[in-house]
């Protein structure tokens, strides 16, 4: 289970097993006792309790003074299939969303964002989500500029930009293409995401949304911590007749 000549210590390790173990839903209240631990992976409490002490640092595990160590965080879950804003899906996990604008401005277009758009400069904004003061999104979007310099004139702190189109500028949104892919993230966007595993990866999302006319509005590309962020779908199968 554990690779004693990997040159990953032992207790990184540990903590890694136990936080894949979270996220698959093994244990969703509680962890095994330290000496169960012990002899699942064949180390010494000290390995342990140190494993367990960098998930509470991390604020994955908690600890309840003569009940044990208890799982402190679910992943949020989001259903594809709804344009739904990152207010409504946090909210409905019954905790407290949180947006933070990083930047913002005219910027030379990328070039996926100028295929879309078709312009050599874009409005740009960057921000971090936050659920329950936890950063689990860091977004980037690009706008034509006939809407960025629209969406410049509001405060977009804790605001949801869908909002703000539908309600403010009489915009639509309509349609939505996403892409979701797996990524190792920069220094930086690791800082900004208070991620401290390593090895570490994140997810990466790019979602163009369009309004009723098929016409680009929004260009998003959001890097997402693998560990508080799940997407979900249903699925059917489709039957031969």
């Amino acid at each position: 289970m554990l690779d004693k000549t990997n040159s990953i210590p032992l207790h990184l390790q540990v903590r890694n097993f136990l936080r894949n173990e979270i996220l698959k839903g093994t244990y969703t209240e509680k962890i095994p006792p330290e000496f169960d631990l012990m002899d699942k992976f064949g180390v010494s409490r000290a390995t342990i309790r140190r494993a367990i002490q960098t998930l509470i640092e991390d604020g994955v595990l908690e600890t309840r003074h003569g009940l044990g160590t208890f799982v402190a965080v679910r992943p949020i879950e989001e259903w594809l299939g709804n344009l739904s804003s990152f207010f409504d899906i946090v909210e409905e996990m019954g905790m407290k969303p949180n947006i933070r604008m990083l930047s913002q401005g005219i910027v030379p277009a990328p070039q996926d964002a100028a295929k879309i758009f078709k312009q050599a400069e874009v409005y740009e904004t960057n921000r971090l989500r936050l659920a329950n003061a936890t950063p689990v999104v860091l977004e980037k979007q690009y706008y034509p500029l006939e809407y960025g310099l629209k969406l410049a004139e509001f405060d977009l702190n804790n605001v949801s930009t869908y909002d703000i189109f539908e309600t403010k500028l009489g915009i639509n949104l309509w349609e939505a293409k996403q892409s979701i892919a797996a990524i190792i993230p920069t220094a930086a966007e690791k800082k900004l995401l208070g991620l401290t595993s390593e090895p570490c990866c994140a997810l990466l999302s790019k979602r163009l949304v369009t309004d009723a006319d098929g016409n680009p509005v929004e260009y998003e590309k959001s890097i997402y911590r693998a560990d508080m962020y799940a997407f979900r779908i249903n699925l059917t199968r489709k039957r031969k007749l």
